[in-house]
């Protein structure tokens, strides 16, 4: 019984210690996210450095619409899942083959 209450300590406190960076980092991002969007609809953001060059297309090539790079929410809990999943299924295959051993 001592064991496991050790271990189950050891556990929660890794598990808080992560969960406490988790908020933090996001609460870091939020933010940035935020002084980044302040200025997003007076011009374009040259915070990066980037300069756009308009170019002259190609005879007989169709000008491509704009790229959008849009996060997607249902795709992203999708991956999330799917890698929990992959997780789950990789421990107990190794928990499986050390009681099998």
């Amino acid at each position: 019984m001592n064991d496991l209450l050790h271990a189950l300590s050891l556990s929660a406190g890794i598990l808080l210690s992560v969960s406490v960076l988790i908020i933090f980092v996001s609460m870091v991002a939020v933010k940035r996210g935020e002084a980044n969007m302040k200025g997003a609809h007076d011009g374009p953001d040259e915070s990066h450095g980037v300069k756009e060059a308009a170019a002259a297309p190609a005879k007989g090539v169709k000008a491509a619409g704009p790229v959008v790079d849009e996060i997607s929410v249902p795709t992203i809990l999708a991956l999330g899942l799917a890698l929990f999943t992959l997780t789950i299924v990789a421990l107990l295959g190794l928990s499986l083959l050390q009681h099998l051993g």
